[in-house]
C-alpha cells in the first residue's frame, strides 16, 4: 500500500477483470452458491447471517480513471470511495445485478453472498498456509478510503462493502451501491480482431471465430480444439474470453474457468472445465495451473496477419523464479473425485501459431457475443502491463505430468 493525498489499495490478484458470481479453487474449495448449496441458509437457525446495513457507512462507485504503471504505460481502472467506522476487516465484493437477481444463483440472498465470499477467502488463507488478514491488498482496515479494481465489463453491478470478524467470518455488517457501466463504442483497432481466423503452426491448428464481447475490452473466441478432422472431443460448445489491451492493440488470453458439469463420458463425477497453459521441458510435460494469469497473445504480424505466441510467464519454485513461455494451451477438466487433471485431447498445436484472417466482420455489424456468468471481479494489481514484455505473470500453481 501507498499513499497519494489519500489511503489507496492495490491488490496483487493477477485476475482477468470480470464480474460474477462462482470462484474457482480447484483444491478442494468448490461449492456452488446457489439456492440448492449454500444459496438460502433459513433451515439452520444456528448458521444463520443477521444482516446490518450500516447508514454510517458507504461505497461509492466515483469513475473509470486513467491508472500509470511504474514502467509508464496506463490502463483503464474503476475507482470506488468507502466511508466506515468498525474494528473489524473488510472487503470489498462485486456482482451483476443479473446474478444477484438469478433465482439459480443468488436469488438476491446477500446473506448467502456475504457467506461465500468470506468462507472462500478462508479457504484461500488456509490453502496458502496464511492468516486470511494477511491478503493486506484485498483484506482492509478502516484507515483505506480508496480502492481501484481492473476493469469490469459493461452492465449493472451492485457492490458490497462487507465487515469481517477476526476469523474472516462476515459479521453482517455492510454497506452497498448500484451502479451502471454502459458500453462504448468499438475503436477501429479493437475492431480489427473481429472475423474469422485460420491459426496453425503448419502441421496443426483451428479456425478461430472472434466476436465482440465488450467494445474496447473483451472478445469470445470459438473454435480451438475444433479440429477440421473430427476427434472424440469437439469443443464446439464452449468458448474462450480475450483481452484487447489498447497500448499495443494485442490480444490476451488468460487461464480461466469456464464451468462445472456431470462428466458422464468417463464417471469422473462433477468435473470443472478450466483452460490453462502448458510448459513443456527435459522432465517432461507441466500444467499451470493458476487462473487468470496471460497464457498465451495475438500480436499482429500485417495488415491480415498475426501471430499467436506463447505468453511470458514466471514459475516460481519455492526457491526462486525463472522466465520462460507457454508452449502450448489447451482445454482440461479437474475432477472433484479424485484432484486429477484430464485433457480433452492428447494433441494440441504447439506455439506459435501463423493466424491468417478468412474474413472481416465489421463491429457495428457483428451483435455482442454472450459473454460467460461464472467469472468474477478482482481488485487492481500494480505489476505493470505496457506490452507483452510487461505482463508477464508469475506462476505458483503448477501439476507435473509423469
Amino acid at each position: 500500500m501507498k499513499t497519494l493525498f489519500r489511503t489507496i489499495a492495490l491488490a496483487a490478484i493477477a485476475s482477468l477483470a470480470l464480474a460474477g458470481c462462482i470462484k474457482h479453487e480447484p483444491y478442494g474449495h468448490h461449492t456452488n452458491p446457489g439456492p440448492d448449496n449454500g444459496g438460502h441458509h433459513g433451515e439452520n437457525t444456528e448458521d444463520k447471517l443477521v444482516l446490518n446495513e450500516r447508514s454510517d457507512w458507504s461505497i461509492s462507485y466515483v469513475a473509470r480513471e486513467d491508472w500509470e504503471n511504474d514502467d509508464g504505460s496506463v490502463e483503464k481502472v474503476e475507482h470506488f470511495k468507502m466511508a466506515y467506522k468498525g474494528n473489524g476487516y473488510y472487503i470489498v465484493r462485486m456482482i451483476t445485478k443479473e446474478n444477484y437477481e438469478d433465482p439459480d444463483v443468488y436469488n438476491k440472498d446477500a446473506a448467502a453472498f456475504f457467506k461465500y465470499e468470506s468462507e472462500s477467502l478462508i479457504a484461500d488463507a488456509k490453502k496458502d498456509g496464511v492468516n486470511f488478514w494477511q491478503y493486506e491488498d484485498e483484506v482492509f482496515t478502516p484507515k483505506i478510503t480508496d480502492v481501484f479494481f481492473n476493469r469490469l465489463r459493461s452492465g449493472t453491478w451492485i457492490a458490497f462493502l462487507i465487515e469481517l470478524d477476526s476469523k474472516g467470518k462476515a459479521t453482517g455488517n455492510y454497506a452497498e451501491t448500484t451502479f451502471t457501466l454502459t458500453q462504448e463504442p468499438a475503436s477501429d483497432s479493437f475492431s480489427k480482431w473481429l472475423g474469422t481466423w485460420r491459426a496453425s503452426n503448419g502441421l496443426m491448428g483451428y479456425d478461430l471465430k472472434i466476436s465482440r464481447i465488450d467494445n474496447n475490452f473483451l472478445y469470445r473466441i470459438d473454435g480451438w480444439e475444433c479440429l477440421q478432422t473430427p476427434g472424440y472431443f469437439k469443443m464446439d460448445k464452449v468458448y474462450l474470453e480475450g483481452e484487447f489491451y489498447a497500448p499495443n492493440g494485442f490480444l490476451y488470453i488468460r487461464s480461466q474457468f469456464l464451468g462445472s458439469y456431470e462428466d458422464t463420458d468417463f464417471n469422473h463425477g462433477t468435473v470443472d472445465e478450466l483452460f490453462m497453459g502448458n510448459i513443456f521441458d527435459s522432465k517432461g510435460l507441466t500444467i499451470i495451473t493458476d487462473e487468470g494469469i496471460d497464457i498465451a497473445v495475438m500480436v499482429w504480424q500485417g495488415e491480415k496477419e498475426a501471430e499467436l505466441q506463447g505468453a511470458e510467464v514466471k514459475i516460481d519454485t519455492g526457491q526462486g523464479e525463472y522466465e520462460t513461455t507457454f508452449h502450448s494451451i489447451q482445454y482440461y477438466m479437474w475432477a472433484h473425485s479424485d484432484s486429477n487433471w484430464y485433457p480433452y485431447h492428447d494433441s494440441v498445436p504447439e506455439l506459435p501459431l501463423t493466424m491468417t484472417k478468412l474474413a472481416d466482420t465489421r463491429a457495428s455489424e457483428a451483435p455482442l457475443a454472450p459473454e460467460r456468468t461464472a467469472t468474477k471481479a478482482s481488485i487492481h494489481h500494480s505489476q505493470p502491463k505496457a506490452g507483452r514484455s510487461s505482463r508477464n505473470s508469475v506462476a505458483k500453481k503448477a501439476v507435473r505430468v509423469k
